[in-house]
């Protein structure tokens, strides 16, 4: 879509490791926004460090895609490993791997015991999605290994059917 969208939104808290996100556009706009923008006039500019770790990770990614491809490989494994298990992903179309339980409070609870064993996936219900809808959500990297991989699904096997929903 290069040259065919006048406005991109983007955020520099995933793929990017560090915090903010982004609003290009016509100047038109982005004077528009720094003007008007609620969200903009109340909140913190980004930080110099911040700034710097962006602009050094959009460097890193645009010299070698290796751990863009990495990335991927690692979240298509996971995903195919937990819809083996049994585990719903929904539709999830980025490496943000969402596993959805439904009840809030079985999510809170497979996310603790994930934790408990060593496994980070936040727990997700109303409001940020609609209720009945909550769910965990793994975030996988381009730096986790295949034995991080196994023994994440290994605990999500386990916790899956300690709380019925394997």
């Amino acid at each position: 879509l290069t040259g065919q969208v006048e406005v991109e939104v983007g955020t520099l808290s995933k793929a990017f490791g560090v915090m903010g996100g982004f609003v290009s556009g016509p100047r038109v706009l982005t004077d528009f926004l720094r003007q008007r923008g609620r969200p903009f006039i109340f909140s913190s500019a980004l930080t110099p460090a911040d700034a710097a770790a962006a602009c050094a990770a959009v460097d890193i990614l645009a010299a070698d895609d290796s751990l863009v491809k990495r990335l991927w490989a690692n979240t298509h494994q996971f995903k195919a490993e937990l819809g083996r298990l049994g585990l719903d992903t929904g539709r999830s179309q980025t490496p943000i791997t969402p596993v959805m339980i439904g009840d809030a409070e079985r999510a809170q609870a497979f996310s603790h015991r994930l934790f408990g064993r060593g496994v980070f996936a936040q727990a997700i219900s109303f409001p940020t999605v609609p209720r009945g809808k909550a769910r965990v959500r793994a975030m996988i990297s381009a730096v986790h290994s295949s034995s991080d991989l196994d023994f994440a699904l290994e605990q999500f096997r386990e916790v899956g059917g300690e709380l019925g929903v394997i």
